[in-house]
């Protein structure tokens, strides 16, 4: 796989996967840079993990309560 380059610096740009995205960070700037429809799939994963979040806090639990 050829390495891409960051369009703002010019630094190598590394790949991490997160929540089944693959991310593209400049190891010098650290801009993130996603392909189309990723940052859709990645609210997607948070919204999901924090419904799980909730259904699993205990009853009468405030940790997170709004006042």
């Amino acid at each position: 796989m050829m390495s891409l380059t960051c369009p703002k610096c010019h630094g190598e740009m590394r790949q991490y996967e997160r929540s089944g995205v693959v991310i593209d960070q400049c190891s010098e700037c650290r801009g993130i840079f996603l392909d189309r429809g990723e940052l859709e799939k990645l609210f997607e994963a948070e919204a999901n993990w924090n419904r799980q979040q909730a259904g699993a806090a205990p009853a009468g639990s405030t940790a997170h309560a709004q006042p």
